[in-house]
């Protein structure tokens, strides 16, 4: 799911996963 895991995982990984799940969300709404 991620590269980075909890101790390296940072603010703009997070960030990225976010994104990346919401746009997976758009895609299967429509």
């Amino acid at each position: 799911f991620c590269e980075a895991y909890w101790p390296a995982f940072r603010r703009i990984d997070f960030l990225r996963a976010i994104r990346s799940y919401g746009q997976r969300q758009r895609r299967r709404g429509r």
